[in-house]
């Protein structure tokens, strides 16, 4: 059995769970019989690269300039859309939700994973994704075309049930995996930032509610004088920054970047809690790495935050700042709370492996093969 991979999410993203998510899957055909292609030629990806894949080209990786990403996608475009006309796999599994192969793709079969319904559910919210019309036309034509759908988490797939009306027969579900190892303590390696700290970690903009986060516990990280570790996600806007000035906050938020696993273990190892503000998830990988890291971890209740974190995490109603603030501060003075929610997380980490989440894709490859 041959699965073909297209471009997209490679195309899109240098750091990220979804391209993440595909480079862990990709990966591990190289231990089995089963094969698989990924039609692609250039990557600027953190994962899946030309270190990883020999016959990937990088372009420009640490250039910005205009019409940079449209040449990118143009000829990651052409590669893929050439592969699935050739037909020479048994499955297709597009990593977005593009339409451009299935005028191409004809009597073959395809999977399709969907990672949330946000835009969905919050476009009345946010005029950003209110003006991303095209993004529910192609949902809806990939999920009347594709043979087996995959849902993440068991939210997503009531999402699609709500929202969409797909037969629930023809949805699979299959968690995702965590790839961080608790490097800084196993190894002995010294903190990254000498000051305690919470962590932040990815995006911030949109539904990620960072806005609400810092203006909940403001008062907490000056009476403690604490930092929050913003930990990627780009550097603060001008509006992030006016906001730090009007609370005050100017010395107490920092951007971080990641260069590597390493450095994103070493955040989370020596953070006195993670937090994950979000308004919804469909899954969320950070709450794995931080269960793997040993990192007490503050959760939204939104979405399937409680569904992934289980009794491993405290959970915060996500458009409550009273809510968020005296958890916050419980889990800031009480330490014997912050070991407990670690042994947790250790334990619930048990239950989300890539293997598994590797093993039951090929199961789901095996229906419509």
């Amino acid at each position: 059995m041959k699965i073909l991979y297209d471009h997209q999410i490679f195309t899109q993203q240098q750091y990220g769970g979804i391209s993440r998510y595909f480079y862990e899957l990709i990966k591990r055909y190289d231990k089995i019989e089963d094969s698989c292609n990924v039609a692609t030629l250039l990557s600027n990806n953190a994962y899946y690269n030309q270190g990883t894949n020999p016959k990937l080209k990088s372009f420009f990786p640490k250039n910005h300039f205009k019409g940079k990403d449209r040449i990118i996608k143009t000829i990651n475009q052409k590669v893929s859309k050439s592969s699935v006309k050739a037909g020479n796999f048994d499955v297709l599994h597009p990593t977005y939700y593009d339409t451009y192969f299935l005028n191409e793709v004809k009597n073959k079969p395809f999977v399709i994973t969907f990672y949330d319904m946000i835009h969905e559910k919050f476009a009345n919210q946010f005029e950003e994704l209110r003006l991303d019309t095209k993004m529910f036309d192609n949902k809806r034509r990939l999920l009347d075309n594709a043979s087996r759908v995959i849902a993440i988490s068991e939210t997503t797939k009531n999402d699609l049930i709500d929202l969409f009306d797909v037969d629930s027969n023809k949805i699979d579900i299959v968690y995702l995996g965590n790839s961080l190892e608790n490097i800084s303590s196993a190894s002995g390696s010294s903190r990254l930032v000498d000051e305690d700290y919470i962590l932040f970690v990815g995006n911030r903009g949109i539904y990620k509610n960072f806005n609400f986060f810092i203006k909940s516990i403001a008062p907490l990280l000056i009476d403690n004088n604490l930092k929050v570790i913003c930990a990627g996600g780009g550097s603060f806007t001008i509006e992030e920054l006016l906001l730090f000035k009007e609370l005050r906050l100017e010395n107490y938020v920092v951007f971080k970047p990641i260069f590597s696993d390493e450095v994103l273990s070493n955040y989370y190892s020596h953070a006195i809690f993670f937090c994950f503000p979000s308004l919804y998830e469909g899954f969320g990988i950070p709450v794995l790495e931080s269960f793997a890291c040993g990192c007490p971890a503050l959760l939204s209740s939104g979405g399937s935050l409680p569904e992934v974190g289980g009794d491993a995490a405290i959970y915060f109603n996500p458009t409550n700042q009273e809510s968020l603030f005296k958890l916050a501060q419980n889990l800031i003075v009480d330490e014997n709370l912050r070991n407990v929610l670690k042994n947790k997380g250790y334990n619930r980490l048990k239950s989300f492996s890539w293997d598994k989440s590797f093993a039951e894709h090929l199961d789901v490859y095996k229906k419509v093969f």
